[in-house]
């Protein structure tokens, strides 16, 4: 029987449910309602901050002259801060948001990336375990470390698939947990065996098209340790996902789209992204993000530079204006994702003062005491269970 290890050498501890909400200082059942702020989304942002030193340690040999075309996910930067970048470096950043879900724009790049061919973009956000099996392909480049790279949060910091991140950088971290609509449910939801078996949720539950998120998820809520996965303990899960799906409990699968299948009521509860419904509780006050009893799933999107584009060098110089604590701070206030760079929550003090004490955006021990990261699987077990999953979520 085959054993996994977590993506990350991070140790983490159970913490139970009642000494968790007592950690965050929350109300009622393993909801969290934060307020959050948005910051400053088109204004000058990072404009007034020190541009990037030029001279990265990355070892790349081009002259950083850009310009950088970036594919990301969606509402995933505070655009000020951009312009700022190319204010100060003189590198113009061609800025777009393709990314709806990982495996659907690799889809649409895999053919030519694996290639090594120019994928018309020269940075990709990737969440980690993509990262590393886009490592384990080789269809990545080196532009790290990067000047800041020291600053990558301790949670982040010399992931085992790039331990030198010389390959990529943090951009944002997330955690991953339900959501749900208290005006929509008899009674709170506190914990993912309630998702996947509650009678008055069936038909209005959300699934993710990420196989780490709802994959890790069904595994948390079955008892399984991450730190200690069976290929057996996978196989289970798998079958057991498919049992619910094909018991009418979900309404579907979906990707960065979740949000608005709970804001139009299609949507009952779902697995959701801490940081997306931060963004709309400033609108529904009556949105739940739960920390389930089981845990939550924690994960990282990464910058990464395909091995068919010239620009490394200018990468590595965005890369480094990122990790600039009070830029970092304002794209944090901007996204309300976790924030990996150390300093930028001193720097918060002086962006958005009521985000400082944010567990979603910092996390104290209690956030990181529940918290696992979903385990690099080997090349060949991934590539059997990703075709299992797409057959269950239709994807």
């Amino acid at each position: 029987m085959e054993h996994l290890r977590p993506a990350s050498g991070t140790a983490i501890r159970r913490l139970s449910r009642r000494q968790l909400l007592a950690g965050l200082g929350a109300t009622g059942v393993g909801a969290i309602g934060l307020a959050a702020c948005t910051g400053d989304g088109g204004g000058s942002g990072g404009a007034s901050t020190e541009p990037a030193s030029r001279s990265s340690s990355s070892g790349t040999s081009e002259e950083a002259t850009g310009p950088i075309v970036w594919a990301n996910w969606p509402a995933y930067i505070a655009k000020g801060t951009l312009q700022g970048f190319e204010r100060s470096s003189g590198i113009h950043v061609d800025y777009k948001t393709p990314i709806n879900d990982n495996d659907e724009f690799l889809a649409v790049i895999g053919d030519d990336l694996d290639a090594g061919h120019p994928i018309g973009y020269d940075i990709i956000t990737m969440t980690s375990w993509v990262t590393a099996q886009l490592l384990d392909k080789g269809v990545l480049q080196p532009f790290g470390p990067v000047e800041g790279a020291d600053r990558v949060i301790s949670s982040l910091a010399t992931p085992n698939w790039d331990p030198e991140q010389r390959y990529s950088m943090p951009w944002q971290a997330g955690l991953t947990g339900i959501a749900y609509d208290a005006r929509r449910v008899d009674r709170a939801i506190g914990s993912i065996a309630e998702l996947f078996e509650r009678k008055d949720l069936a038909g209005g539950v959300g699934m993710l098209t990420e196989l780490s998120d709802t994959l890790g998820m069904v595994l948390l809520g079955r008892g399984h340790s991450l730190s200690d996965l069976s290929e057996d303990d996978l196989d289970a899960s798998i079958d057991y996902l498919r049992s619910r799906s094909d018991a009418g409990q979900f309404a579907g699968f979906y990707g960065n789209n979740f949000m608005k299948g709970l804001r139009n009521g299609t949507l009952t509860a779902s697995l959701a992204w801490s940081g997306d419904v931060l963004q709309e509780q400033l609108k529904n006050p009556y949105l739940k993000f739960v920390v389930p009893e089981e845990g939550l799933l924690i994960w990282s999107d990464d910058l990464l530079v395909p091995r068919g584009s010239t620009q490394a060098a200018a990468v590595a110089e965005l890369a480094a204006y990122y990790y600039q604590p009070e830029v970092a701070a304002r794209v944090a206030a901007w996204v309300n994702y976790i924030c990996p760079v150390e300093g930028a929550r001193e720097a918060m003090t002086k962006v958005a003062p009521d985000l400082v004490d944010n567990p979603l955006i910092f996390p104290d021990g209690s956030i990181n005491e529940v918290s696992y990261l979903f385990p690099n699987l080997p090349i060949e077990m991934f590539d059997r269970v990703s075709q299992s999953f797409s057959e269950i979520a239709g994807t």
